[in-house]
């Protein structure tokens, strides 16, 4: 009779500690769908709390099924108010959290305040999220001329040529920060998962990055992040 008793004491505690932390707040998975809208700060991304929901705003802005990102051009309220673009920390869209890639990234030339602003959506999402996007670089190649009749080089030059290159970054829930997607990186965030930090470790200096991506959605299964601000939009 005691043991039975202990033991629906235990089950009853442990009900009311999960009801308690599930009626304040929601795990953020893939399928967490956030509050359509636009965010201006990490507490109200946390809170699920956009600023400005779509109706209250007239935007001009385009998105890419391909890259997964979205470029916002204008953002002004119903009453005349132009939102500064380099505020805003994310915005919303059919329940996916697209993040602004930040203006000083070495990779993205600073915009002006008259360009597209560019935001880049959240494909993993989880106490540690993951977004891609693509940026133009262009690098000097050296191009050599050929004697038709004598097949050799007669003149030598460089060359400058355009290609597309994809930037991979994590964002940390918890305190917004964002980072390069490598090792060194993960290995800095998942230190509370001390098994998987041995097992990133040991991939060596240059992991795949299919390991290194496999690592980061197991990291994300077992270590939750609450929102508290509830799903739904």
């Amino acid at each position: 009779m005691i043991k039975q008793a202990t033991l629906a004491t235990f089950f009853l505690m442990t009900t009311i500690a999960l009801s308690a932390q599930s009626g304040d707040s929601l795990l953020l998975t893939k399928s967490f769908l956030f509050k359509d809208g636009v965010y201006l700060s990490l507490d109200a991304l946390h809170r699920n709390a956009p600023d400005y929901a779509w109706d209250d705003l007239e935007a001009l802005l385009t998105t890419s099924a391909r890259t997964f990102v979205a470029k916002v051009a204008r953002l002004k309220t119903k009453s005349g108010e132009t939102i500064d673009l380099h505020s805003v920390l994310a915005i919303s869209l059919e329940g996916v959290p697209y993040v602004r890639v930040a203006a000083q990234a070495r990779e993205v030339e600073p915009p002006s305040r008259e360009q597209a602003v560019l935001f880049a959506g959240l494909k993993v999402r989880g106490k540690i999220a993951y977004f891609s996007y693509e940026t133009d670089t262009t690098e000097l190649v050296e191009i050599s001329a050929y004697n038709p009749l004598t097949k050799r080089p007669f003149r030598k030059g460089n060359v400058p040529v355009k290609s597309s290159v994809t930037v991979e970054k994590i964002f940390y829930f918890p305190d917004g920060r964002i980072a390069d997607f490598n090792r060194d990186r993960m290995l800095e965030w998942i230190g509370d998962d001390k098994q998987l930090w041995n097992t990133v470790n040991e991939l060596g200096d240059d992991p795949t990055r299919e390991k290194l991506y496999k690592c980061l959605l197991i990291y994300d299964d077992r270590n939750g992040f609450y929102m508290g601000g509830g799903g739904g939009r």
